[in-house]
């Protein structure tokens, strides 16, 4: 059945719009939330969740049922298929309007759509997430008398006759990230979710479709990535390996190689680059790259897979089937394996280019190191006993220099810096000072732990270099 609105047609930049008049009722039930627009299970829901826990649930509900002068700014929504024809409205044979008869030419008219179309909010999601819940009743609160008829304006972004629906979505995308970031900071997810300039984000999406690490089909509770958590700490129960953000930072570790570096510089978080459009051929380079570089991770580090509730138990020694590994734990995935592993490709000169096996040959160094957090080398330095005995990561004042003297011990452990005597002694106290809690002697423990370390570092340079 076709839909038809009074509308205004409007143009700015290259979009086409309109103004329309709505009741919420109407907006309740044909404007669905953004995330819909996505393929992907995994990415899908995580904006509708993430508005659904903030205010929007409780404080935007209150505001309409409290407020009889509630007041809502226009809602924006990308009108998708649909086949919209605009029919304008002449004034010419109205004698009142004479005068003004060409300042409505192809302005004021009738916007038509037909069963096909498809309407997502661009900005607003939180005022139609509190619109919806009052109309359908979820909101457990009762609607103001008459609500459902009352009216507010929508502006329907429409794409151009000659824009193909995929490249209208990378706009809307892009339409999307402008409306949020610079109106009001969104989260670090969403932002990866949506954004279609920073290729960064736009590859770490498409390990979602096309890495089987990655994908999750929406069928079981418990996907590899936690799309919610709007940064990369994981929550306490998460049964996820990492969290979306945290994925992505450790891509942008992964993908900063020396030729990027030698062009573009080192990284930094408002970086030129993540806002430079990148082309579809840019975009398939980074992400060869990429696939490339998590495939030979996955085959160095196959417990990757296993299951993260086993592998992220506080002071776990493997001992009774449960383990806390540091790679199940954020600042071991972002702060020490991206960048470890990241300056092994450097080390052995592998390239976007390298066939796949110069990359599982340059990270089998990874393969060897003992990554549980009882072992001797993180045991004190980033899992912490506390009084009552109980082991907890690392937090506080001395945390990022912790993560940065082990990323240190591993760079020399892997072959990657060669030190002197003098070095390596001042790398061990270093490493001692930052130990904290009941670690006995530590003098013993220093010796004990870097003896152990020095044979790794053979066996790794033998069997490796």
């Amino acid at each position: 059945m076709a839909q038809m609105y009074a509308a205004l047609k409007m143009k700015m930049g290259s979009w086409d719009y309109y103004s329309v008049r709505m009741k919420m009722s109407e907006v309740a039930n044909e404007i669905k939330f953004a995330s819909e627009v996505n393929d992907d299970k995994t990415l899908d829901t995580a904006i509708q969740r993430e508005i659904g826990k903030s205010r929007a649930g409780t404080q935007i509900v209150n505001y309409l049922v409290q407020n009889k002068e509630r007041f809502f700014n226009s809602l924006v929504v990308a009108a998708l298929d649909g086949n919209p024809t605009f029919n304008p409205v002449s004034l010419a044979n109205e004698p009142r309007f004479e005068m003004v008869a060409d300042m409505f030419n192809d302005t004021f008219g009738v916007l038509t759509f037909d069963d096909t179309i498809k309407t997502y909010a661009l900005d607003g999601q939180h005022r139609l997430y509190a619109i919806k819940s009052l109309v359908d009743g979820t909101a457990n609160l009762a609607s103001p008398r008459g609500f459902n008829d009352e009216t507010i304006n929508v502006i329907f972004v429409v794409p151009s006759n000659d824009v193909t629906r995929d490249d209208f979505l990378k706009s809307y995308r892009r339409l999307f990230s402008s409306l949020n970031r610079h109106a009001k900071s969104t989260a670090a997810n969403t932002n990866i979710i949506m954004d279609e300039d920073d290729r960064f984000a736009i590859v770490t999406r498409r390990l979602f479709s096309e890495c089987d690490f990655f994908k999750w089909n929406g069928h079981h509770e418990d996907p590899r990535i936690d799309t919610d958590a709007s940064a990369e700490n994981l929550n306490r129960n998460s049964t996820a390996w990492a969290t979306l953000v945290g994925l992505y930072r450790m891509n942008i570790t992964l993908l900063w190689d020396q030729d990027i570096q030698a062009e573009h510089g080192r990284y930094r978080t408002n970086h030129d680059l993540i806002q430079a459009t990148p082309t579809d051929e840019e975009v398939d380079s980074l992400y060869g790259h990429l696939d490339k570089i998590w495939d030979a991770i996955l085959i160095n580090l196959k417990f990757l897979q296993d299951d993260a509730s086993k592998k992220r138990r506080s002071g776990s020694d493997g001992s009774d089937g449960y383990e806390d590994n540091l790679l199940f734990r954020p600042i071991g995935q972002t702060g020490i394996l991206a960048p470890v592993a990241r300056r092994l490709l450097n080390q052995f000169e592998v390239s976007a280019d390298s066939a796949s096996d110069k990359f599982v040959a340059a990270l089998k160094p990874l393969s060897m190191v003992d990554w549980n957090l009882q072992s001797n080398l993180w045991r004190d330095l980033l899992t912490i006993q506390d009084g009552d005995e109980n082991w907890a990561m690392r937090a506080g004042n001395n945390r990022a220099a912790a993560v940065e003297k082990g990323r240190g011990v591993l760079f020399w452990v892997c072959g990657l810096e060669d030190l002197s005597e003098d070095q390596i002694e001042e790398l061990k106290k270093d490493w001692s000072f930052l130990l904290e809690g009941p670690y006995g002697d530590r003098d013993t423990r220093e010796e004990e732990t870097f003896n152990e370390l020095a044979v790794l570092r053979r066996k790794i340079i033998e069997e490796c270099y």
